[in-house]
C-alpha cells in the first residue's frame, strides 16, 4: 500500500475513533442525564409524596383538635350535667329525710288518735252501761210511783 492509502486508512482510522469517542461521549452524557433525571424526578415524586402526606396528617390533626375541642365542651356539659342532677338527688333525699320523719310523726299521731278512740269507744260503753242502769232504775222508779200512786191514802 502506497503512503497516500496509509495515510487516508490512517485519517479513516482517526476520524473512526474520534466519531467512536463522540459517540460514547454522547451516549455517557445521555446516560448520565438519564440517571440525572430519573433521579431528579424520583425526588421530585417522593418530595410530593412526603408533602402530601405531611398535608393529610396536618389536616387530620387539626380535625382530630377540632373533635377533641368538641368533645371537652360536651363533657363540660355533661359534667355541668351531672352537677346538677347530684345537686337535684341530694334536693330529693332531704325532702325523702323530711317526708319519712312527717310520716313518722304521723304514725305516732295516728297511733295515739287510735288510742284515744279506743278509749272514747270504751268510755262511751261505759257512759251507754251507766245510762242503761238509770233507765233502768227510772223505770224501777216509775212503776214504785205508780204503786205509791195506786194506794189507797189513808
Amino acid at each position: 500500500m502506497s503512503e497516500v492509502e496509509r495515510s487516508e486508512l490512517k485519517k479513516k482510522r482517526i476520524q473512526k475513533g474520534v466519531l467512536t469517542g463522540f459517540i460514547i461521549v454522547v451516549l455517557i452524557a445521555a446516560w448520565l442525564f438519564i440517571v440525572k433525571y430519573g433521579i431528579d424526578m424520583s425526588k421530585k415524586y417522593i418530595d410530593d409524596a412526603m408533602l402530601r402526606v405531611e398535608m393529610r396528617s396536618l389536616e387530620n390533626h387539626q380535625a382530630l383538635v377540632e373533635e377533641n375541642a368538641s368533645l371537652n365542651v360536651e363533657i363540660k356539659d355533661l359534667n355541668t350535667d351531672i352537677e346538677n342532677l347530684r345537686s337535684q338527688v341530694e334536693n330529693l333525699n332531704e325532702d325523702i329525710q323530711l317526708f319519712s320523719l312527717e310520716v313518722n310523726s304521723l304514725k305516732s299521731s295516728i297511733d295515739t288518735i287510735d288510742s284515744s278512740v279506743t278509749n272514747s269507744v270504751e268510755i262511751q260503753a261505759e257512759i251507754g252501761t251507766r245510762i242503761q242502769e238509770l233507765e233502768n232504775r227510772l223505770e224501777e222508779l216509775k212503776d214504785s210511783l205508780n204503786i205509791l200512786l195506786e194506794a189507797p191514802n189513808e
